[in-house]
């Protein structure tokens, strides 16, 4: 299936990185532009694959081979758990501004969310006043962007990254629960505040 969408018929490309439960992904992913973000491609119910190219896998843990692929490669939508991009400031910046109205009228509410093997902690959007016994069931039903969000794997703490914006997976998504304000960093590692992990010897997929 054509990942060419009505809002989007010329059919760019832009780099992202696509993690599953198992493997990094990184490459030039088609069917995205200024205006139209990861996060809604993977909401696009007509999109089934997700259809990359110049590509770079490894996996997550105890390998740091990697393989390169020059040809077209297509990931199964359903088995990405995480997803983030790797536009350059500047394209993020366009990317946003043409989405500056979509937060209006909403307020960033702190969350932990349980995605195995990823701990996140970050703020989703949420219609100001809404009731999160409404909002928060929603949550597993597609794919969310996170904002300002601290990810980390539960079986290797090493493994930890920062982002401005995070694409999470719903259907991977096993509890989700509001961080109250004035709590605090979450524990994400087990072993001190969040904050710390940074301290420690941590890496990400691609480095």
């Amino acid at each position: 299936m054509s990942n060419d969408t009505p809002e989007n018929p010329g059919s760019t490309v832009a780099a992202v990185e696509i993690i599953t439960e198992g493997q990094g992904i990184i490459g030039n992913c088609r069917g995205l532009n200024e205006r139209l973000r990861l996060v809604d491609l993977l909401n696009n119910p007509e999109v089934i694959h997700l259809q990359l190219a110049d590509v770079k896998v490894r996996q997550l843990l105890s390998s740091r081979e990697v393989i390169a692929a020059d040809g077209p490669m297509f990931i199964d939508k359903a088995s990405v758990v995480l997803g983030r991009s790797r536009a350059s400031p500047e394209e993020e910046a366009r990317r946003n501004e043409a989405h500056r109205f979509d937060h209006v009228q909403k307020e960033k509410q702190l969350m932990l969310v349980f995605a195995p093997p990823f701990r996140i902690q970050g703020n989703i959007h949420i219609i100001k006043d809404a009731d999160l016994t409404v909002v928060l069931p929603k949550l597993f039903e597609g794919f969310l962007a996170i904002t300002e969000a601290k990810t980390i794997h539960e079986a290797e703490c090493g493994l930890a990254w920062d982002d401005e914006f995070i694409v999470v997976n719903g259907r991977h998504i096993e509890m989700v629960c509001v961080v109250p304000p004035g709590y605090g960093q979450v524990d994400l590692a087990g072993t001190g505040p969040a904050a710390k992990v940074e301290e420690r010897d941590t890496r990400q997929v691609f480095e």
